[in-house]
């Protein structure tokens, strides 16, 4: 991949000048400087990026190969000038330098020749490059069911059919890329639907599943996952689900199914009471769908028709606007040899959007009528048409996707400080980066934040991945270690990372990667989960390793070799150990991620603070001790800092731009009244009580720059809302497990003026009084384990922006007047209002009695006494 290997260079190259910059010898490292022409090669391919002619194919292959010679070479010569010790002679430092700019020579003759086969290829392009695509993103938004109406009419009437009780099996039968997983999670989150069933859960299986992890999704779905269910066994997981789904209506989709052997692993799962339960699966095979619902007739997907193509092409175009006249018959015909895939249609609507002249659109139309002539991998190469029409710099972010498993849900957390770390996108262009990809179709949006709709996952479609996989193969970009690819082995020492999936340990001793020859790896990802495996696997010798991923695997110690890749930028590992104080060696470090399931804080040593370039230190609990006396800020470039087992000294002094803080609050921290006082760009603040609050909670000053605030476990009294009511830019408030507890809650008029979500987990409050002034931006509402809510108050539903309120295992009164504030609100017209209510378990709801209470239950029962008196005289 040309554009990622220059671009790693010229960062390699900043890095190294910058280091020598003061240095005695610098002038002697001019041959060194000479690669700043880089910067001339990568603007170079970035205008050649859509000639796909080969002549620039093959210049791209010589400046791939000619960027990672040259970064091999400058970076084994950085790791010596950084082992070297302070003893040594300065002569030997020259004759390092002179020996690695030897070295450079035949780099250097190679580009200068490069450079001048550039020019060539430049002086006759002349206009016979193709048209620059403009940078504008597609809109994003989530795929309508265009030519399938009838089809969800359909899906939905089976699912709802009262006539058959029984428990029923509905197959969605077709083939990849026509729809079936859309038309299924059209229905699921059908509102009707979701008020139809008690229980309703969403299970992805596909080629490579685990049944544990089946398990655990199904009920991370359902909601009751925690982690002490997390350690239980098959088994127990199992009746688990079964006693939750007893007795409930429940729908359970089953996504992209393969296997007979599935349904045989699991159908015992879901009980048949006789109340209208029903499993939605989808899959490609007639014979899954055969053996799993013999006596229902399958639900065959059907390919769109020409008109209903054409107004899918156009829609996903043009939006709400017209097709301008001059390309409706070259879209019409574009749309035509689609074939009514809709996977295809979405996807070339995608290019289409980002240039729409007649030239542009008359070139794709050529190449699909030659595509599509071929039958076989018409759909393959579509996506690869689509990836050659990509910007250079969105290539390797694409590429870089198939890193992770299939089914994966990204979280796009750890996306962006991926991409950052390999050096394909600042932190400022990650986001804007990641929507034009999915504004060109090429990746999914998976799950989405309430606020603005903040995407926190993202996913691929198979169909895709398996292309970014296999370019990512050719390019010598990636090898990916997996049961169900089949690269030769020893092709992966081609390779600059390396990905290893949790089946690749199945595969045959004769394709095992011997990871001691690999040393020019930059990326180690292992996405398995057993430890026995991981050794197979190993990066020893990754002496040049910059992103080390492991978090799958929970190791018994802090590795001390993971000391020796002084080059790394990424590391993500799960184990319980201090750190040791020789973290210190890898001082180009930027995210530092340790999970840890024992609930145990972990311990960092004081020389943390000595690494300047760290942005990200996230760990399940950490202690952090108090930085030695500075001028300057230690950790300056410190944005994540979580979670904190105490603190007791003012964090805002030593990370002013901290943006993210998780602490354990204990009674220590009421004695810091300015504690967080110098975090003048904090914005997401987590707080997880080990005690009782109360009126300490009143001693601390907050920062006004708050937009994200989650509670746990405090017990404040609801007076004390008005702290976190008067931050005026708070947009998130997630109250957890009684972070706040009393029977009354009366917000002050005034209070969370931009608050848009607000989730309450738990809590003994009875009494709620608000209205449409206290909470004036309000968007979300969800209310959990609620029990002994009297009302949500009515004038909630007067906020304008309100759209949905759930209410999920709390009071009947609760679910009631949220019932009422939906009628109240329909009858006014408002039908953006919606309401979701989950099923409750039976439980008794202690009795509260005043004398309204008592008149009710008074005639209650004297109206059944009357009736069963009318009955025996009848």
């Amino acid at each position: 991949m040309a554009y990622a290997a220059v671009l790693s260079l010229a960062q390699t190259l900043r890095q190294i000048c910058f280091g020598l910059k003061n240095h005695s010898l610098y002038d002697r490292c001019d041959r060194i400087n000479t690669l700043h022409k880089v910067d001339d090669i990568r603007k170079w391919l970035s205008e050649s990026s859509q000639n796909s002619s080969e002549e620039v194919k093959s210049l791209e292959i010589k400046i791939r190969d000619m960027a990672y010679h040259a970064e091999d070479v400058i970076e084994v010569f950085q790791i010596g000038l950084q082992k070297r010790s302070d003893s040594r002679m300065e002569e030997d430092l020259i004759t390092k330098i002179d020996t690695t700019v030897k070295n450079l020579h035949e780099v250097i003759t190679e580009m200068e020749s490069i450079m001048e086969e550039m020019k060539k290829i430049k002086g006759r392009s002349g206009k016979q490059n193709l048209p620059v695509h403009s940078s504008r993103s597609a809109p994003v938004g989530q795929t309508n069911m265009v030519g399938f109406a009838e089809d969800l009419i359909q899906i939905k009437d089976r699912l709802c059919n009262v006539q058959k009780s029984t428990r029923q099996t509905i197959p969605i039968v077709g083939m990849g890329g026509i729809g079936k997983t859309t038309l299924a999670m059209n229905v699921y989150n059908d509102p009707f639907i979701a008020y139809h069933f008690h229980i309703c859960a969403w299970v992805t299986i596909s080629q490579q599943y685990r049944i544990r992890e089946i398990l655990l999704s199904l009920l991370d779905d359902i909601g009751v996952l925690t982690d002490k269910i997390r350690k239980e066994s098959d088994e127990q997981l199992k009746e688990r689900i079964y006693k939750i789904l007893k007795g409930q209506r429940y729908l359970i989709v089953m996504d992209d199914v393969w296997s007979t052997n599935t349904w045989n692993d699991i159908q015992m799962l879901f009980p048949d009471d006789n109340n209208g339960s029903r499993i939605l699966l989808t899959t490609r095979l007639t014979d899954v769908a055969d053996y799993v619902s013999s006596t229902n007739p399958h639900h065959l997907m059907h390919f769109l028709i020409e008109e209903e193509s054409w107004n899918l092409l156009c829609q996903k175009v043009f939006r709400e606007a017209n097709c301008p006249p001059e390309l409706v018959n070259v879209g019409r015909n574009i749309s035509k040899n689609c074939q009514g895939l809709p996977l295809l249609i979405v996807v070339i609507a995608g290019l289409l959007a980002k240039d729409q002249s007649l030239d542009y659109w008359e070139y794709v139309a050529v190449n699909l009528s030659s595509i599509t002539a071929e039958n076989d991998d018409h759909c393959s190469k579509i996506l690869t048409l689509s990836y050659n029409n990509l910007p250079t710099h969105l290539k390797p972010c694409f590429l870089y996707m198939g890193v992770f498993p299939e089914n994966y849900e990204i979280p796009v957390s750890r996306l962006f400080k991926l991409w950052v770390a390999e050096g394909f996108a600042s932190p400022f262009d990650a986001e804007r980066y990641l929507k034009d990809l999915i504004g060109r179709n090429l990746i999914l949006v998976g799950q989405k934040g309430f606020v603005k709709g903040k995407i926190k996952t993202c996913k691929m479609h198979d169909l895709l991945r398996e292309l970014s996989v296999r370019i990512a193969h050719e390019e010598n970009f990636l090898y990916v270690k997996s049961r169900y690819l089949r690269f030769p082995p020893e092709e992966a020492s081609f390779k600059r990372r390396l990905s290893i999936h949790d089946d690749a340990s199945y595969s045959g001793s004769e394709e095992d990667v011997t990871m001691q020859s690999m040393d020019l790896v930059r990326s180690f990802i292992y996405n398995g989960w057993d430890e026995t495996h991981l050794h197979s696997y190993y990066y020893f010798g990754c002496r040049l390793l910059r992103v080390l991923d492991m978090v799958g695997v929970e190791l018994s110690g802090f590795p001390e070799d993971i000391l020796l890749l002084v080059k790394l930028r990424y590391i993500a590992i799960a184990c319980h150990a201090a750190i040791p104080a020789s973290i210190t060696v890898l001082c180009n470090l930027y995210t530092l991620i340790v999970e840890d399931s024992t609930g145990i804080a972990s311990q960092l040593p004081i020389e943390i603070w000595n690494l300047p370039r760290l942005k990200h230190l996230k760990f399940s609990r950490v202690f952090l001790p108090a930085p030695p006396p500075h001028d300057v800020f230690p950790l300056k470039n410190l944005q994540t800092l979580s979670v904190l087992d105490s603190l007791d000294y003012d964090i805002g002094k030593i990370t002013p731009f901290l943006k993210k803080l998780g602490i354990h609050y204990n009674s220590q921290l009421s004695h810091s009244p300015n504690l967080f006082a110098g975090l003048q760009h904090l914005e997401t603040l987590k707080i997880l009580f080990d005690s009782p609050a109360n009126t300490t909670i009143i001693n601390i000053d907050l920062p006004l720059t708050l937009k994200k605030i989650t509670l746990e476990r405090g017990r404040i009294d609801w007076e004390y809302m008005r702290i976190f009511g008067s931050l005026p830019n708070l947009e998130v408030l997630k109250l957890r497990e009684y972070a706040f507890q009393g029977r009354e809650w009366i917000p002050n008029v005034g209070e969370f003026i931009q608050l848009k979500f607000l989730l309450i987990w738990e809590t003994d409050l009875e009494h709620w009084r608000a209205n449409e002034t206290h909470f004036p931006r309000l968007e979300h509402l969800i209310l959990r384990n609620c029990l002994n809510l009297v009302e949500i108050p009515s004038d909630i539903g007067e906020i304008l922006t309100l759209e949905t309120i759930e209410i999920d295992h709390s009071s009947p009164f609760a679910v009631d007047s949220a019932k009422k504030i939906l009628e109240d609100q329909r009858s006014q017209g408002n039908d953006g209002l919606k309401v979701f209510v989950h099923p409750t378990k039976t439980k008794v709801y202690p009795l509260k009695f005043g004398v309204i209470q008592f008149v009710i239950l008074y005639l209650y029962f004297t109206f059944l006494i009357y009736g069963y008196i009318r009955a025996d005289i009848d």
